[in-house]
């Protein structure tokens, strides 16, 4: 990256500041930080972005557009399947192994909780994977899936993994007008 590259010094910076949120939690980004990651002096981060706070926000919306290209690969496998149960089980429970991504959405969940401006940007997986299901499921269970998509997030985070496919499948099955036998104690995974 040079000087003579605006752009590409600023998607670095945008890049930086991604990973730093993912890392370290978007209420930790420093210039500093992401100038170091960056590998740009610390007078480029303010050169591009007038403060923190507009770069936390560039860095969440990079984080946010990630998450947008994990929830096409949702859609698609969705469409393949003709909305089985078990390839939304299976997109939800990679999803919840991929630390970035858990990072990324309770990130944006977090700063949106404190700043109303990131609300919509927060939202957008939310209502994109509503859209995605109520083709399958109807509205109202959409909203359900989508409700419990964001509550085993938070429980793979606090846990520092996903409930287990089989224990997954039980709490989805109901929405998605699937049989649903309980998960054995095996199954269960952490709950505490």
């Amino acid at each position: 990256m040079s000087k003579r590259d605006p752009e590409a010094r600023r998607t670095a910076i945008i890049t930086a500041a991604a990973d730093l949120v993912v890392e370290l939690g978007p209420e930790r980004l420093t210039h500093r930080r992401v100038a170091e990651r960056a590998g740009v002096p610390l007078g480029s981060t303010t050169q591009y972005f007038k403060s923190i706070d507009e770069l936390r926000t560039r860095a969440l919306e990079r984080l946010a557009a990630e998450i947008d290209d994990d929830l096409e690969a949702v859609r698609e496998s969705l469409a393949t399947s003709n909305g089985s149960i078990d390839a939304l089980v299976d997109d939800l429970h990679d999803y919840l192994r991929n630390h970035r991504n858990l990072a990324a959405d309770v990130s944006l969940m977090s700063a949106a909780a404190f700043d109303a401006d990131l609300r919509e940007l927060s939202l957008r997986w939310q209502n994109n994977l509503i859209d995605i299901l109520t083709a399958y499921v109807g509205p109202t269970n959409a909203l359900a899936l989508a409700i419990l998509a964001d509550g085993v997030t938070i429980h793979a985070v606090q846990h520092d993994a996903p409930l287990p496919k089989a224990t997954l499948r039980a709490i989805v099955a109901p929405f998605m007008g699937a049989d649903s036998k309980p998960p054995t104690p095996n199954e269960m995974g952490p709950t505490r």
